[in-house]
């Protein structure tokens, strides 16, 4: 696929989704001449198993601000505040379409994408499940002049996806990065620091590296992001 001036939106549930499953994408569309964009679904204060024990709202927009700044993102929004986090199948599958599809500054009928990256419907996280349900909808087909249309959806994948109940599909479309590339991604990462941990966790940056390792090997590359491409028009 050419991405030269290419535009991207991201669909992230909660800060830190954009790197783990897009950081090299978000690169090779800022290389080519494109725009990047991320639509942060919600942001909130969390009670989590880290040594501190928590992270605010305040702390990860903060952290958000530094990686935007960092991967040269062109634009972002934080579409909800911290009564909806890791509570989006709460406010309901259509709620979430209308920001996605319009209401956002960063929405589809806005910055009009040629390519949307969504989370997989195979994670344990209930945010991510919706918002993969919601933003699927969002992008089915119409016909020319009564919405917009993006030409290509894939969903994007991170180590914590491997547990899942369900059997999830292959990975069928990779972008492969090269050293510096792997790097800046994970620096990237490093910027969440709420939401770092250390090996064996799926958010430590060993396992991180190990599954980019692997679909790297899935694509004669040293490393690579997988996806699942739903539909892809060259």
């Amino acid at each position: 696929m050419d991405l030269t001036h290419k535009t991207l939106l991201v669909i992230a549930p909660h800060p830190d989704d954009e790197v783990l499953g897009c950081g090299g994408l978000i690169q090779k569309v800022k290389q080519a001449g494109g725009n990047v964009y991320v639509l942060y679904l919600t942001v909130g204060d969390t009670q989590d198993f880290s040594k501190k024990g928590t992270s605010t709202a305040k702390e990860r927009t903060t952290e958000i601000e530094k990686v935007v700044r960092f991967l040269g993102v062109d634009g972002y929004d934080i579409a909800h505040n911290g009564d909806h986090h890791l509570k989006l199948d709460v406010m309901g599958q259509h709620a979430v379409m209308q920001t996605i599809e319009r209401k956002s500054p960063v929405s589809l009928e806005k910055v009009m994408p040629d390519i949307v990256a969504f989370p997989s419907l195979h994670s344990y996280n209930q945010d991510h499940q919706l918002v993969a349900q919601a933003t699927h909808a969002a992008l089915r087909p119409a016909e020319a002049g009564t919405k917009y249309f993006v030409p290509t959806a894939i969903a994007y994948e991170m180590p914590a996806d491997e547990w899942c109940i369900q059997n999830r599909p292959v990975p069928n479309t990779f972008v492969q990065l090269n050293q510096e590339e792997m790097r800046i991604k994970t620096q990237a990462m490093k910027l969440y620091v709420s939401q770092m941990r250390s090996f064996p966790n799926p958010r430590s940056l060993i396992t991180i590296e190990a599954l980019a390792r692997l679909r790297g090997s899935h694509t004669a590359f040293e490393f690579a992001e997988g996806f699942v491409g739903y539909r892809v028009i060259m």
